[in-house]
């Protein structure tokens, strides 16, 4: 079968990246998997051998000769066709998640299990987002991804894979990461409000936070001169560049300007 361009489908066909993922994600007997992507079913082998059940999502219904083969041989692989992005995900109990994403939809996809309870996911991302997602404060690849992420999980780099190890092979290299969801490590008052401010910082992360917010003010609700107000009577300091606020000083500024906007 021709892999499809349109889907960006790379096969991971490396065996030891294969199991470095499933060794990353501890898997165990008791485990219900989700896996996005069926591929050539190698990932979902493993996966099947190691845990109770394992869900596996794909698109493509081309791929249907591989998933008869899988669920032929092993009777606790459920494939489910249709967009990954569309599937209700709550509705499937998995605890945990182990996939070779197409990188296409990398950033939805993250931000979609973000929002759904699970324990652990190893995921294969482009190597340029893996590096956006575990970057700290004051570093060139951090950002509103990094802080987004940062904020609901703990991220660890698992390991660099080169394109030898898809077919076909890609023009970039690729990485696994491991995401081990948890409760925030702070408070904010409202996520959406958060995430608002995020995308306003980091339109702008090389200028000052008061500069980034005056020029995004947009992204806040809020009109410009109402903005500068504001940054004169609230207790940080709008003069750091924004690359340098770490995720927690990034929470609290967010937390005064929500607070200031909602009670004056």
């Amino acid at each position: 079968m021709k892999p499809s361009k349109k889907l960006g489908q790379c096969f991971l066909i490396d065996k030891n990246f294969v199991k470095k993922a499933v060794d990353a994600a501890n898997l165990t007997k008791d485990d219900v998997v989700l896996e996005i992507g069926l591929g050539r079913g190698i990932l979902t082998e493993e996966l099947a051998k190691n845990a109770k059940k394992v869900y596996v999502i794909e698109i493509d219904e081309k791929l249907r000769p591989y998933a008869e083969k899988i669920t032929r041989e092993y009777d606790n692989v459920d494939v489910i066709w249709g967009d990954a992005l569309k599937v209700n995900f709550d509705e499937l109990g998995f605890n945990k998640v182990v996939a070779n994403l197409p990188y296409q939809i990398s950033s939805p996809i993250t931000f979609k299990l973000l929002k759904t309870d699970f324990d652990v996911a190893v995921l294969m991302y482009q190597y340029e987002f893996a590096k956006r997602m575990v970057a700290k404060e004051g570093t060139k690849d951090y950002g509103r991804l990094s802080v987004a992420v940062q904020y609901k999980a703990d991220i660890e780099f698992i390991c660099k894979v080169p394109p030898s190890a898809f077919s076909p092979r890609p023009k970039v290299n690729s990485a696994i990461v491991k995401i081990v969801k948890r409760e925030p490590l702070f408070k904010v008052e409202d996520e959406e409000f958060f995430e608002n401010v995020l995308r306003a910082l980091f339109q702008h992360k090389n200028k000052t936070v008061r500069r980034a917010l005056i020029n995004s003010c947009h992204e806040l609700g809020v009109e410009r001169e109402k903005i500068k107000e504001i940054l004169e009577n609230i207790d940080f300091n709008v003069d750091e560049r924004v690359f340098k606020l770490s995720p927690k000083e990034i929470g609290n500024l967010s937390n005064l300007l929500y607070n200031h906007l909602r009670y004056k």
